[in-house]
């Protein structure tokens, strides 16, 4: 079968890039005709990689490769349109009030084919089928998210339901024993990851001992293994569609990265229906939707084939609704999923960060800035409300988005501060009508449980549990007074769907300047250059999350010292933020250039402070990645036509021979024109 190569691939592996691996002779041929896999993969998993399994990933892609092919390429057409439409639209909005009823945006426009590319479809589907949650998976949401591809993080996630604090209130013990729920678990191979296969395989390799329940690690005299009872229910997060394999070739060509982890993974679980529940990320709209579908149906069908018994529509799919697109097509995604849909999430971080880059020819159009830490209650309203209503009608999982803020062991005042802000988090989206959200440590499992099940307590009338817990947490008498009253008030005030602003409301693009801070001040162009170094450091080191340092203020005024998960979608939303600021000519090259050589001597030279203090060192082993971030965020955030998505420019760097290298970025840009010193 002739194979059509993916064209939008080569914005992430040019075709020199890959003739250089193989002119270097880096791959072996599989057992499978016409696969290549790089060659320090071969054997490492036996496993996981098996003759079958490669069979059944490579007749997948065969299957699906036109299709795949045709919905990336409409992906880049329509960015086009609308990137033009935007410049277009400027003339139009001169002297125009950006809040005002008669500015232009690129809402509810047609391209030439009458596809409306953002806004809510003209011809709602009517006839949406209710979803069926499998048993195992109905209840409350409490989602811990973070990678498989360590045993010990395996263990630890699954085990998240037993992770007490060391002096757990008695009341949280209580409310989470009454409750009757266990957490999930978002085992995450997309943005808390570097994409290395080395990394997917591992993750594939330690989910299938987990799923086996065989799992165990013995470490520095002591042993880890999954608990008696109680486990977190595992959902797997597979790469978005985007992203090419260049570690498996097919015909010379890479594979789509995503199918080549849902295949490994489905084909190894096709008996354990537990284990074949997806979180798909960055879907755009229906149409992308169709792929999907054409995907698990195919490769149910081919199981099917060797194993009669299985069901057709075992496959379950929770859908994390972060792109602007995709909010306002949720009905549409359901339908067009269907019997695989089961529910669906709000992915915050890339939500806001793939907005400012559909915004980014706008010079009037501001991302909420990073350091306010009450985005969630003030600028994510009317997106929650909309997947509330949109995914209950139909009887589906409707989740919030990850609460990230971390606190320092043994701080009590960092404690205290973390836990106003899970606490805020938290109800605010139960209020708004979710079943759940996600956390970014196994601390929190606990204590969500706690505070989702007094919250049900309160919604049938009962408010002294959740108050108790509520003062068991934050014993502060000020912080105290304050949370009871926010806990305990309305949500805050949202738009009206008659408003002018209400479709750029859902989008959190209703922004004429933050109050918390401008985009364009020096502390937060300083805040977003100090976290995107250290996680770009970080991810080229091999890790896709890291915890890096923060402040936030208690109620008396004074800084706290927290930390903030970090995975590739806060990046990507810092450097749009700082992007604009830079491209829209509200922050000077000279003024950038001038933070970012601070912030490099401050990292560079650990000067640190009480509270100022740096995760990703700059040691003799990471040296070379942080020269390697350097000139990739440079090129982010000073390029006139910034690429599309970070991992253009990162993804060479998962290669050995690039990694190995002294001098990696030099090695990189011989064979990838991407790659540009500026």
């Amino acid at each position: 079968m002739s194979i059509k190569r993916i064209e939008a691939y080569s914005d992430f592996l040019k075709p020199a890039f890959l003739q250089s691996m193989l002119d270097a002779n880096l791959y072996e041929s599989s057992p499978i005709s016409g696969l290549e896999i790089y060659q320090h993969l071969q054997t490492q998993y036996p496993k996981i990689e098996t003759p079958q399994a490669l069979a059944f990933m490579v007749e997948l892609y065969e299957g699906i490769a036109d299709h795949l092919n045709e919905i990336l390429a409409q992906r880049k057409k329509d960015r086009a349109f609308l990137d033009q439409l935007t410049l277009d639209l400027k003339q139009k909005n001169e002297g125009v009030d950006y809040l005002a009823k008669e500015y232009a945006t690129v809402l509810n426009h047609q391209d030439s084919q009458n596809r409306k590319l953002l806004g809510f479809h003209d011809q709602p589907i009517k006839d949406i089928k209710a979803v069926q949650i499998p048993q195992a998976f109905q209840g409350e949401q409490i989602t811990l998210f973070g990678p498989p591809d360590s045993a010990k993080m395996t263990i630890n996630a699954m085990n998240a339901f037993h992770r007490k604090l060391a002096n757990e209130p008695t009341i949280v013990t209580e409310l989470v024993n009454q409750s009757g729920q266990v957490p999930r678990w978002g085992a995450d191979s997309e943005d808390s990851k570097t994409p290395m296969m080395a990394n997917l395989l591992a993750a594939n390799e330690n989910l299938r001992a987990c799923f086996e329940k065989s799992l165990s690690l013995e470490e520095n005299g002591k042993k880890y293994e999954l608990a008696s009872s109680h486990l977190s229910k595992a959902i797997k997060r597979i790469p978005g569609l985007a992203l090419p394999d260049g570690h498996h070739l097919y015909h010379g060509q890479p594979l789509a990265l995503h199918l080549v982890d849902f295949a490994l993974h489905f084909y190894h679980h096709a008996h354990q229906p537990e284990a074949l529940v997806f979180y798909i990320p960055k879907l755009e709209n229906e149409e992308e939707a169709q792929y999907l579908h054409h995907l698990l149906h195919l490769a149910e069908t081919l199981i099917q084939k060797v194993s009669p018994d299985y069901q057709i529509g075992t496959i379950k799919l929770m859908i994390v609704f972060e792109n602007p697109r995709a909010i306002f097509r949720i009905k549409e995604i359901a339908h067009n999923l269907y019997p695989y849909f089961m529910g669906g999430s709000l992915g915050w971080h890339d939500y806001l960060a793939s907005t400012a880059r559909l915004f980014k020819n706008d010079p009037n159009y501001r991302i909420p800035v990073k350091a306010d830490p009450n985005i969630v209650i003030h600028h994510i309203k009317e997106s929650h409300v909309l997947l509330a209503k949109s995914l209950g009608a139909i009887q589906a999982i409707k989740l919030g988005g990850m609460y990230g803020i971390l606190y320092e062991d043994g701080n009590e005042a960092s404690f205290e501060v973390s836990m106003v802000g899970y606490i805020k988090d938290v109800i605010t989206q139960l209020k708004r009508g979710l079943d759940g959200f996600w956390v970014a440590h196994p601390a929190f499992v606990r204590i969500g449980i706690a505070l989702t099940y007094a919250f049900r307590l309160m919604q049938a009338g009962d408010q002294t549990k959740l108050k108790d817990l509520i003062c068991a947490l934050v014993v502060d008498q000020t912080e105290q007074d304050a949370i009871l009253h926010f806990v305990f008030s309305p949500d805050v005030k949202g738009l009206d769907p008659t408003d002018h602003l209400y479709l750029r409301g859902i989008l959190a693009a209703d922004l004429d300047e933050s109050s918390f801070i401008k985009n364009s001040d020096d502390d937060e162009v300083r805040y977003n250059l100090f976290q995107a170094l250290q996680y770009l450091a970080d991810w080229l080191s091999g890790n896709g999350c890291v915890a890096l340092p923060a402040l936030m203020k208690n109620q008396k005024g004074e800084k706290i010292f927290v930390r903030v998960m970090d995975d590739l979608a806060t990046t990507e939303r810092s450097r749009w933020e700082v992007w604009a600021e830079i491209h829209h000519g509200r922050v000077s090259k000279e003024k950038f250039e001038q933070i970012l050589a601070q912030e490099i001597q401050c990292i560079s030279q650990n000067l640190e402070t009480p509270l100022r203090k740096i995760q990703v060192k700059w040691t003799e082993q990471n040296q070379k990645w942080y020269k390697v971030a350097i000139q990739i965020l440079r090129q982010l955030v000073l390029s006139d036509e910034p690429v599309e998505f970070a991992t253009e420019l990162l993804l060479p760097f998962t290669f050995d021979w690039i990694r190995q290298a002294d001098q990696p970025w030099d090695l990189a840009r011989l064979s990838c024109e991407q790659l540009r010193d500026l």
